[in-house]
């Protein structure tokens, strides 16, 4: 099987619920893309939006796997990890009080894949939310305005209903497309006002992208049983638990600044009342399981946004020949 050599490469997007494996099942592909392809090696980005914080590891599950060390390099903006020819990007790159949107992951994946198409490398992206892959080629200028913390400060002293009459009054006709949910949510409320204002503004960030060349993009939904798969996330919620997560979460809340992206992660709240003493243990892992749970089947529904994703299921013992398998149908 020979890679093909041209300059446009694959993207392989790796999505499905939470706790099915999509990193184990990323690792194996990057090995058996060396091990089957002529190239140099595989870089996989993750696409979590709460993995990016690094003052939240064992509560994002953001598990570096072993032997891969971190790295400095003057080609990329951000730390990434390495192990022999894999690379391991959008990890632990973020302080508690950062901000993460959707340009931005953009520009890390653009980034990545600036200096894979270089570096005769593939591109593997994994986890987080389905809007990050179905975004991942857009060229919405939108997309990459980047955080204004002037304005977001004096934006979070409005109430929701003023929020709600300024967005209205600045982008009316983008109000109208918004459903009641986002219209009902300050942060996404202030990020459509952020974009608003920049392209008012003619900021140059705004005015468009270089155009690229559009790789295809190759979608792979993981699966499970739900019974497999509930019984994995809740002993990785034990898991976490007993690793020190209780710690990490307070160790957050001392810090004078904190995301709200990171605060809902999944887990957080919990444990923030579990500490209040609002909640004893037990109901305290018993409600982050439950919300882990829901999430699941969310992820679920997604599914039908990709109809034609390619399926692998991991409870069997040979998934990796089905992944080798899988592979081969689609290079």
């Amino acid at each position: 099987m020979k890679y093909r050599s041209n300059r446009t490469m694959h993207i392989i997007s790796i999505i499905g619920p939470t706790g099915v494996g999509k990193t184990a099942v990323a690792l194996a592909l990057a090995t058996q893309l060396i091990q089957h392809k002529e190239i140099v090696g595989v870089d996989i980005i993750s696409a979590d939006s709460r993995q990016v914080y690094k003052d939240i590891p064992i509560l994002s599950g953001a598990d570096v796997p072993d032997g891969f060390l971190p790295v400095s390099s003057s080609a990329y903006q951000q730390q990434f990890f390495v192990k022999e020819q894999i690379r391991l990007h959008g990890v632990g790159i973020l302080a508690a009080q950062d901000s993460w949107s959707l340009g931005q992951f953009q520009s890390l994946f653009h980034e990545v894949y600036a200096q894979a198409v270089q570096q005769h490398r593939a591109v593997i992206v994994v986890g987080g939310t389905t809007l990050y892959h179905k975004q991942l080629l857009q060229t919405d200028a939108r997309l990459h305005v980047l955080p204004n913390a002037e304005l977001r400060a004096k934006l979070a002293t409005l109430s929701l209903a003023a929020l709600q009459a300024r967005l209205s009054a600045l982008n009316f006709k983008y109000w109208q497309t918004m459903n009641n949910s986002d219209r009902a949510n300050p942060r996404r409320l202030v990020r459509a006002i952020e974009q608003t204002v920049a392209a008012m503004q003619a900021a140059p960030e705004v005015k468009g992208l270089a155009k690229k060349s559009t790789p295809k993009q190759i979608f792979l939904f993981v699966t499970t049983p739900s019974a497999v798969l509930h019984e994995r996330i809740a002993a990785r919620v034990q898991q976490r638990f007993a690793g020190g997560v209780v710690a990490e979460v307070q160790r957050v809340l001392q810090l004078a600044s904190v995301s709200e992206q990171l605060t809902s992660a999944c887990g957080f709240v919990e444990i923030e009342q579990y500490l209040n003493k609002k909640l004893p243990v037990d109901e305290c892992i018993a409600q982050w399981l439950a919300r882990e749970i829901r999430y699941t089947k969310a992820q679920y529904k997604w599914q039908s946004q990709f109809a034609d994703a390619l399926q692998l299921r991991t409870e069997t013992a040979t998934w990796r020949d089905d992944l080798l398998m899988l592979l081969q149908s689609v290079y």
